[in-house]
């Protein structure tokens, strides 16, 4: 059902692209690291993460944009009594809304919605020399977030840094890291 939603929302997403007769003037991709630190009991079983996300972005109008992200992030496992937890890894595929809070000019500062999924790997974890096999997962993943863009030079590309809650809603519990991102966004087209 999971994947049902997020084909439907991708297909809407690119008709909404392709439907504009200026659509290549619209577009934009961003490219760029992100650092997760995770929160609560997540925290407890990895350390920071890393990872990079791709984002290509379509412009409603001046004050807002929709596109997708998608990523891989990777969180280290740590020691816990004795136990090597395993890494934390995914990727984050999610659909998103922006929103400027000022019109076009030096800096634009926005807010973000992302929803979409998570699919994970399954990891196998050895404890007292038994291996214990993990199962794959996908699972619902949000980001709420805010960020401002930055022009580079007198052309369209900008530096855009933003932060944000990255929550991954697993079957009977969540997993939260807070988000850093630094990327460089280029027009595509003319």
């Amino acid at each position: 059902m999971k994947k049902v939603m997020l084909s439907i929302l991708v297909l809407a997403l690119a008709t909404i692209m392709v439907s504009n007769s200026n659509a290549a003037s619209k577009l934009s991709l961003s490219v760029g690291p992100d650092v997760l630190i995770p929160m609560g009991t997540f925290g407890d079983a990895v350390s920071t993460g890393f990872g990079g996300s791709v984002r290509g972005q379509y412009d409603i109008n001046t004050m807002a944009s929709v596109g997708l992200t998608v990523g891989y992030y990777i969180w280290s496992g740590k020691d816990v009594a004795g136990v090597s937890l395993p890494n934390a890894k995914g990727v984050p595929v999610r659909v998103f809304g922006k929103y400027y809070f000022m019109p076009e000019g030096a800096a634009r500062f926005y807010g973000i919605a992302e929803l979409g999924l998570f699919f994970s790997p399954g990891q196998d974890v050895t404890i007292g020399g038994i291996t214990y096999s993990g199962s794959s997962s996908t699972d619902f993943n949000y980001a709420p977030g805010v960020g401002v863009e930055l022009p580079l030079g007198s052309g369209s590309t900008k530096l855009d840094v933003s932060i944000r809650y990255d929550g991954i809603a697993t079957s009977g519990s969540s997993s939260g890291s807070l988000g850093a991102r630094v990327g460089i966004n280029f027009p595509l087209g003319s």
